[in-house]
């Protein structure tokens, strides 16, 4: 990183950098020296690089979040010109929260749901077996409203993962709209959902909102033993 750099190409020392960067076993003063230099840098593969340190993690969490402050804001401080790099590294990220963190605070809520929305069927579409980047997501959009939201969580309440189902139907569950009913009483009535936990929270979401059933066969079969169904509804015994 010093007089030896003038005989290197730039795309060397970029990736020597991110080396640097995402080594547990480098100082972490020279983990910062090449956190600046690659936003300082800016170029897009030196901006890639430097959102790769929050896929990351130290043993050490108090040391981990104040190295990952640092290059939150110094993507901040890069402003417009990160956005392009941190779409892709969104793409293709292992850990979520803080770079969609940083995309909605440089392109706004809505944006960011929306760019969530096309990370969702990008999950969709690849149909892993690796549900806890889909989970996060998901999670996260529980925060917001947006008229979008039922159509974008509906295919994943029949993931194979629990912890991704229940994900998708809070999102649901969270819009408060009466236009989340079908794809709940779905997913409620599907005879292959084992999980107990949703099912339950299930039904206490028709209950409380007294939503009509208009398959009770289906539903009154996956049924938690503290409900029941009493005029076409859903109802705690």
């Amino acid at each position: 990183m010093g007089f030896m750099d003038m005989f290197i190409s730039d795309d060397k020392k970029i990736r020597n950098r991110q080396r640097t960067l995402t080594n547990r076993d480098s100082q972490a003063e020279d983990r910062e020296i090449a956190a600046r230099w690659l936003a300082e840098n800016g170029s897009g593969k030196a901006l890639l690089s430097l959102l790769s340190r929050f896929d990351m993690q130290l043993e050490h969490q108090l040391n981990d979040r104040d190295e990952r402050e640092l290059v939150y804001a110094l993507a901040m401080a890069v402003g417009e010109p990160i956005v392009k790099p941190l779409r892709a590294h969104l793409r293709k990220c292992k850990k979520f929260a803080m770079p969609i963190r940083l995309f909605q605070q440089l392109q706004g809520e809505t944006k960011a749901v929306e760019f969530v929305f096309d990370l969702l069927q990008i999950e969709l579409d690849k149909d892993n077996f690796k549900p806890e980047k889909k989970t996060d997501m998901l999670v996260w959009l529980t925060q917001f409203r947006h008229p979008g939201m039922i159509a974008s969580a509906a295919p994943f309440l029949k993931d194979f993962d629990e912890a991704v189902r229940c994900a998708a139907a809070e999102v649901i569950i969270s819009q408060q709209d009466d236009a989340g009913r079908d794809a709940l009483e779905a997913a409620f009535g599907n005879p292959e959902e084992d999980s107990n936990r949703l099912r339950v929270r299930l039904a206490e979401v028709f209950a409380s909102r007294r939503w009509s059933v208009s398959n009770v066969e289906a539903v009154e079969a996956n049924l938690p033993p503290s409900h029941r169904i009493a005029d076409g509804r859903v109802a705690t015994l």
